[in-house]
């Protein structure tokens, strides 16, 4: 953590991006959604747009009960509230999906958006 201009701590969001992914990978359903913000937004790569922790909570609880990913971060560019990644998501039958998250923080350091686009075909 560095510090903010007012001498409080700044969550690095690299870290979070890093929490979010192991999160994913070991399906931990609480830990992942307590790195999001109440109101937070979420993109899925289809354009569907999530609102709220209820319907993000709902969507990975879906999600890992189906055919879980696991991702791996293949590039990161930081900024001060925010963090581009380039995913390389391997599933259990074997395909891999390749993916750019983008992912927005709040003040208190939460994920308050979060979008992901896949290529296509």
């Amino acid at each position: 953590m560095g510090e903010d201009a007012h001498g409080g701590n700044r969550v690095n969001p690299v870290d979070t991006a890093d929490r979010y992914f192991a999160g994913v990978r070991a399906r931990d359903l609480e830990g992942l959604t307590m790195l999001f913000a109440q109101d937070a937004t979420f993109t899925l790569p289809d354009g569907r747009e999530l609102s709220g922790i209820a319907a993000i909570r709902e969507m990975y609880s879906h999600l890992f009960a189906a055919q879980a990913p696991f991702p791996t971060p293949v590039a990161m560019v930081a900024g001060t509230n925010g963090v581009a990644t380039e995913i390389e998501a391997r599933f259990p039958d074997g395909t891999i999906r390749r993916t750019a998250n983008f992912f927005h923080l709040n003040n208190d350091g939460l994920i308050k958006r979060l979008s992901v686009y896949a290529r296509s075909g």
